[in-house]
């Protein structure tokens, strides 16, 4: 076997390697999913129902959260929505969206690093190895998708530009300035790669010295910045329209923030936090690693250091490498929080383990040629015990009895019940009375059908005060109490499932109220509300019948089906009606800026109004 063929079956396993790790106990570990990514399945199924434009951001949050700090493009939410599809929805669509752009983004590290060092074996394997290895990616892997699969089109963006700076392939540039652009679409992160593409087609202009090959460096570089800028502007113009949205999060998390203490300061907090997290502890939020960690091995962020000195020095992969990974870290330090967050800052990681695998290299050649072969041997055993630790923390972390309450594990718990007893037990609706989750998004997006945005559970007090009439049996969660135990018991329910203790907290309990005693417990609630029946035309659907709550925020004037439901003289407040299913009329005039209606449905979740 020749030695080309040696390093690739080495690349191959560590390939394997690498897989192995990011896919090892997927439905399991993580317990749950972390809120977030309750959220996105739910944004990505309404977008994918047809109510969002493609060119266009929709909240994160929503309706009923109040506030907004995060929007998501509709193209990256429709992506979302084809993953959850062909997953089938419940923790294998949660695990899908963080581990597919995890599996890819490893791919593309390597072969971003085989570009970067020319194949030569040994900075190809530590490469391989570091990023096969990396707790920093592996963690971020399974729950990180917005900003891994914004990620690993970067690092593929990066992969591309390399390749056609050294073969002077115009469509190798185009493909990549089309990549970067489109890694903007994702996580708010990527915008810290703005100067880049100009960067490097400055660096071209520079350099040219009248030769052939200086002319069609800047004609790639030129080809890659309007490949990049084509693919932005529609975003870029969304943005420019709607800048409440571009700066939703940054004006949020700002250095510059009223309340930061100035930019100077501030910076200078965050520089010596993040220069704490890479050398001696771990970012503290249990979500991003293993707390006493640091996110890199010291070893490995030496060495990316060093490539990244010594590229700055010469032309070269190592510059653009050190170019981006800096962006990347500089635009995490602009960011104010509690402490360094290395969740932030993980798009640098595929930057920084090729810088390092480039500074292995680099330092294994600076004792001369007599002493390589040793120094080379010395850095291996090094790298190899840094990366067997790091992989060893990140299967740590994975079993960390504490990641059960960080991400979801009660719910996921319930959910689980839930499913196990409507499998068992036949058809029912699913109640969550108020203590039952601590966010019901979570239980509902494990539960919900992922071609449907529509709700699979309800949210309400209790069996005995619906807000609809049940047309079979109701299954009834809430937390573990002395009222909310008789409250099932008084309507005959029986008990099914108990979990989700945390320090602190009960837990919950699953009942199933049977359908003739939970119909005429709505029924009874219902009755004491006239019906409003609906018009021929309106513009407020309503499927069900049941009890309705509008209430208004900021002063506003609202009429349903011609009556007054808010006026001048009380601008605010609540009230409940019942309705008939089909179309209603409801028009609303605000009195101020801000104004706003909230509709709460049968559902107990709050519905967008006109």
């Amino acid at each position: 076997m020749t030695a080309a063929r040696r390093t690739a079956a080495a690349v191959l396993l560590l390939l394997a390697l690498g897989c192995a790790l990011r896919l090892v106990n997927w439905r399991g570990a993580p317990p749950g999913p972390w809120v977030d990514e309750a959220l996105a399945l739910r944004a990505a199924r309404a977008a994918a129902a047809g109510s969002a434009p493609l060119v266009g951001t929709s909240p994160l949050q929503p309706p009923d959260a109040g506030f907004v700090n995060s929007w998501l493009t509709n193209p990256s939410l429709l992506a979302l929505s084809a993953i959850d599809r062909a997953a089938g929805g419940g923790i294998a669509s949660v695990r899908a969206m963080s581990i597919l752009p995890a599996l890819v983004l490893l791919f593309a590290l390597v072969a971003l690093a085989a570009e970067a060092t020319d194949r030569r074996p040994f900075p190809l394997l530590v490469a391989s190895l570091l990023g096969a290895s990396s707790s920093w990616l592996l963690v971020t892997g399974r729950w990180g998708w917005n900003a891994v699969a914004t990620s690993a089109v970067a690092t593929l963006a990066a992969w591309l530009a390399l390749r056609a700076l050294r073969t002077g392939s115009v469509p190798s540039a185009v493909l990549s300035g089309g990549l970067l652009g489109a890694s903007f679409w994702g996580y708010v992160a990527a915008w810290a790669l703005l100067p880049l593409p100009p960067l490097v087609l400055g660096a071209a202009l520079l350099a040219r010295d009248g030769s052939a090959g200086a002319r069609l460096r800047v004609r790639v570089a030129a080809a890659g910045l309007a490949a990049f800028l084509l693919v932005l502007a529609p975003l870029a113009l969304h943005y420019a329209a709607h800048p409440q949205r571009a700066f939703a999060r940054t004006s949020e998390l700002s250095a510059a923030r009223e309340g930061a203490g100035g930019v100077l300061p501030a910076l200078g907090r965050n520089a010596a936090a993040y220069a704490r997290l890479f050398a001696v502890g771990g970012d503290p939020n249990e979500r991003h690693g293993d707390p006493s960690r640091p996110p890199l091995p010291v070893a490995v962020t030496g060495l990316a250091l060093l490539a990244a000195a010594d590229g700055f020095r010469r032309p070269g992969a190592a510059r653009l490498l050190a170019a981006a990974a800096g962006l990347y870290l500089g635009a995490a330090l602009l960011a104010v929080e509690g402490s360094a967050n290395a969740y932030r800052a993980v798009h640098a990681a595929p930057f920084l383990v090729v810088l390092a695998a480039l500074g292995a290299e680099r330092l294994a050649g600076l004792p001369g040629a007599a002493r390589r072969t040793l120094a080379t041997a010395t850095l291996s055993v090094v790298l190899l015990a840094s990366s067997a630790l790091d992989a060893a923390g990140f299967l740590r972390w994975l079993s960390s009895p504490r990641l059960y309450g960080a991400f979801g594990g009660p719910e996921r718990d319930l959910a689980d019940a839930v499913a196990a007893e409507l499998a068992a037990g036949g058809p029912a609706d699913v109640l969550l009375g108020p203590g039952a989750a601590r966010n019901t998004f979570v239980v509902d997006a494990l539960l919900q059908d992922p071609r449907s945005p529509a709700p699979a559970i309800r949210q309400g007090p209790g069996p005995a005060a619906l807000r609809w009439v049940p047309s079979r049996d109701v299954l009834f969660a809430d937390e573990t109490t002395a009222e909310a135990v008789a409250a099932a018991r008084e309507l005959g329910a029986s008990a099914v499932a108990a979990g989700g203790a945390l320090a602190g907290r009960p837990g919950w309990s699953l009942w199933r109220v049977p359908g003739a005693q939970a119909a005429a417990a709505g029924r009874a609630v219902l009755d004491r509300f006239p019906l409003v029946p609906a018009r021929a035309n309106g513009n407020f659907e309503v499927s069900e019948e049941g009890l309705f709550t509008f209430a208004s925020r900021g002063g506003l004037e609202a009429t349903l089906d011609g009556g007054v439901v808010f006026d001048a003289s009380r601008p605010a407040g609540a009230l409940t009606a019942r309705l008939s299913p089909g179309r209603h009329e409801l028009s609303v005039r605000r009195l101020a800026p801000g104004a706003s209606l909230r509709v709460t449905g049968p559902d107990g979740f709050v519905l967008p109004a006109p």
